[in-house]
């Protein structure tokens, strides 16, 4: 018995299913890399805009205490000399009762102070400017110009990712705004309380980020390199079992159809038996009513010995008997014929022997 050819089909189908499971899966696990790497540069992006708002956050916050007590009192020296700026100040420089040589310094000489503190230790740049500076080392580059210009319509923040000196920097700007504290020193420049007089800014490093960022790439990289492996091994492993399966099903297909046909062969050799058997039956029971023919009564002439048959014929007694019987008849003269018919032969016979 012939089968379709179903085994080659189905196992078809399971290949090309799986490969587009395997294929869906690579482009999902593909997906998740690419939204979570951007996810993390995203992230180190805002953790250094974090840390340059909390620098500035900062230097102004000292800023406006430097402010509220008129400025504090350091050690004159190499490193911190007198400020020029403050030339017209008339405590700008002074001596303690110990002897000790002391000058005024105002927040803006503080914070550039404690900004070049802060670039030899962390390496961040700050820096205060302004479109109209009092001191010519405190003007504003093209970008600190843009963003000052935006202050003045109404921006309360610029940032951006950019290069100074060959290296990058996520740079972030806030506005300074004019308190009653700062026109001591910036009231001759026509300033009000309240007036955006110039910005503060800090240029956080992001190398270090970047560094940290390319280690939670690779992490991540492995992680869903893992992932996808695992998830393909997992679908080889199922593809195989349901291969596994369709090919036991299959062979217990084409056995069950090779029972099939064995049983319907001895089915058909049980019904020919059975029909020979019974042409068997008929004929002896056929045979069986001719013997019993025979030995019941016969019509038989009382003058030839003819027998008639069931159709009302009249038969030799030989040929009725052979007939209806396995008897042979062979012909030849009992002692009383030959001597009725045959008498002058018998004696001639008789008197030459």
């Amino acid at each position: 018995m012939l089968l379709p050819d179903t085994d080659g089909r189905h196992s078809l189908y399971i290949k090309r299913y799986l490969w587009t499971l395997a294929v869906a899966w690579t482009i999902l696990v593909s997906l998740s890399l690419v939204w979570n790497s951007v996810q993390i540069k995203e992230q180190m992006l805002e953790v250094a805009h974090i840390e340059a708002r909390v620098a500035i956050t900062k230097d102004v916050i000292y800023r406006r205490w430097n402010a509220m007590h008129g400025g504090v009192y350091v050690p004159r020296t190499k490193t911190t000399p007198s400020n020029p700026h403050l030339a017209d100040a008339s405590e700008r420089d002074i001596t303690s009762p110990s002897g000790r040589q002391l000058t005024l310094m105002n927040p803006a000489y503080m914070t550039r102070e404690a900004h070049d503190l802060l670039q030899k230790e962390q390496g961040i740049l700050g820096h205060i400017t302004s479109l109209k500076p009092i001191r010519p080392a405190n003007k504003a580059d093209a970008w600190e110009t843009r963003s000052l210009q935006a202050f003045e319509q109404g921006t309360d923040e610029a940032s951006a990712l950019d290069w100074i000196n060959g290296k990058e920097y996520m740079r972030l700007m806030r506005p300074l705004v004019t308190e009653q504290a700062c026109l001591n020193c910036h009231g001759h420049q026509g300033y009000k309380v309240g007036n955006i007089r110039g910005g503060i800014s800090a240029a956080i490093p992001m190398a270090p980020l970047r560094t940290l960022e390319r280690t939670h790439l690779i992490q991540l990289s492995a992680a869903h390199a893992i992932l996808w492996f695992v998830g393909l091994l997992g679908l080889f492993i199922v593809a195989g079992k349901l291969l596994q399966s369709e090919k036991a099903q299959q062979r217990s297909a084409v056995e069950l159809a090779e029972m099939n046909a064995q049983l319907k062969e001895e089915i058909t050799e049980r019904t020919q038996a059975e029909e020979q058997r019974e042409r068997l039956v008929h004929e002896l029971q056929d045979a069986l009513a001719n013997v019993k023919q025979l030995r019941g009564f016969l019509p038989i002439c009382a003058s030839c010995k003819k027998i008639r048959d069931d159709k009302g014929y009249w038969n030799q007694i030989e040929a009725y008997i052979s007939a209806h019987s396995e008897a042979e008849f062979s012909h030849g003269l009992c002692p009383d014929c030959a001597a009725k018919y045959y008498d002058d032969i018998r004696k001639k016979l008789k008197k030459d022997t």
